[in-house]
């Protein structure tokens, strides 16, 4: 039996095509001008506040200078309370050295952090300096290991070189960011005393 196939007219594709052709078109909405600009200004709005939040959480001055005073505390106990444990006279010395640029540091800063209302000695109310406390707290956690295996001196040398750079970058960032010319005046001096102990420090590696 042959396959009954059902043909189409041949004029039936054309009867569409014509029929397409007088319905009547969708007419093309268009955006209201006064609608499109305001949600620019609006969208460039919300980019400025995002920008400008981010900048206060995260790397703004205060920020900053909180991470300053931080660390600059933090690495003044570390090498107090690292002298008795320490084999190398010359290590000694310079550790000795870099304890009193400190102390400076730190009674420099206390002006500038008092102005601000920072606390450094609270991480609670401040998370840059937590933060710092958190970094501290782990070092301390190596170099007791370090001195149970004999290590204390290479570790100790090391761990400071580390902290010093990371001291100075964080006085660099806030000398930008800072309009207060008493300040830069501050973090110019102290991190020049700095980075003289620092080269001292490094003649001791192999680096």
């Amino acid at each position: 039996m042959e396959p009954n196939y059902q043909q189409q007219p041949p004029y039936q594709n054309a009867d569409v095509d014509y029929l397409n052709t007088i319905a009547p078109q969708t007419p093309v909405k268009t955006i209201n001008p006064f609608i499109l600009w305001g949600g620019i200004i609006a969208a460039l709005l919300l980019v400025v506040l995002t920008v400008a939040g981010l900048a206060n959480s995260g790397t703004g001055t205060e920020t900053l200078l909180a991470r300053v005073g931080a660390t600059s505390n933090n690495l003044k106990e570390l090498t107090d309370d690292a002298t008795d444990s320490m084999q190398s006279s010359e290590l000694r010395s310079l550790n000795s050295n870099l304890s009193l640029a400190l102390a400076n540091t730190n009674r420099d800063l206390s002006e500038p952090l008092a102005a601000k209302k920072i606390n450094i000695e609270n991480a609670k109310k401040n998370k840059a300096v937590a933060e710092v406390a958190q970094e501290y707290s782990e070092i301390r956690e190596r170099l007791e290991d370090a001195r149970l295996n004999g290590l204390y001196d290479r570790t100790y040398t090391r761990e400071i070189i580390y902290q010093l750079k990371t001291l100075s970058s964080y006085m660099g960032q806030l000398y930008e960011s800072t309009k207060d010319d008493e300040l830069k005046t501050v973090l110019d001096s102290n991190n020049e005393n700095l980075i003289v102990l620092l080269d001292e420090l490094k003649s001791l590696t192999n680096d």
